[in-house]
């Protein structure tokens, strides 16, 4: 499971699945590239961030299991809360924070975290 919250770009995921984030109204007067980087509750970074180049105004991350198998889940919890953020960087040293959804200026993006159920391959006939 994967699924992005299309009001407040949260996310919700089962440890070691991927999925595809998009984000959208990025602006085009300039060639940018994106990032899209996941923290623990006490700000440490989890993994490596994901970077893509924007395409008309939208960014799509591919985050792929080897990131989310990093998110984990205590044995006595039913979930676990990361937070996400997304930062667009353009010629002339150019970075910004972007807030996603409809979050207010610092809102993070709340990642709900599941744990694994099943590892799983894909096998090659």
């Amino acid at each position: 499971m994967f699924e992005i919250d299309e009001v407040t770009g949260d996310i919700t995921l089962t440890q070691g699945d991927s999925g595809v984030y998009t984000i959208t109204g990025l602006p085009t007067d300039e060639e940018y590239t994106a990032c899209f980087a996941i923290q623990t509750e006490k700000r440490k970074p989890v993994g490596s961030e994901v970077y893509t180049t924007p395409i008309d105004g939208s960014a799509s991350f591919d985050i792929q299991d080897t990131l989310t198998n990093l998110l984990t889940v205590k044995s006595f919890e039913e979930t676990a809360t990361y937070f996400g953020g997304v930062k667009l960087c353009g010629p002339n040293g150019y970075e910004r924070t972007y807030r996603v959804g409809n979050k207010e200026e610092g809102e993070q993006i709340i990642i709900t975290v599941y744990p694994k159920q099943v590892e799983g391959k894909y096998l090659k006939d």
